[in-house]
């Protein structure tokens, strides 16, 4: 069984045409540069989770990962 964490969205920046990163808290384990996590949304009732890579060093107080929009992605 999965073990999800609550984050707190800091900051969203708009990068470009459909390129974007979170900023966020989470009170997660120390992790090496460029280690994978899971992110989750709940949509309509139904956890959608995507693979990303923290892009902060390890010992910033944020985490931060880059994503883009998928247009016939779940809404």
């Amino acid at each position: 069984m999965e073990q999800w964490i609550e984050a707190t969205v800091v900051e969203k920046r708009h990068w470009s045409d459909g390129l974007y990163s979170l900023r966020f808290q989470a009170p997660v384990e120390p992790f090496s540069a460029g280690q994978f996590t899971r992110l989750a949304l709940e949509i309509d009732g139904e956890r959608v989770a995507r693979p990303y890579s923290f892009v902060n060093p390890p010992h910033d107080t944020l985490l931060e990962v880059y994503f883009n929009e998928v247009l016939e992605g779940p809404r």
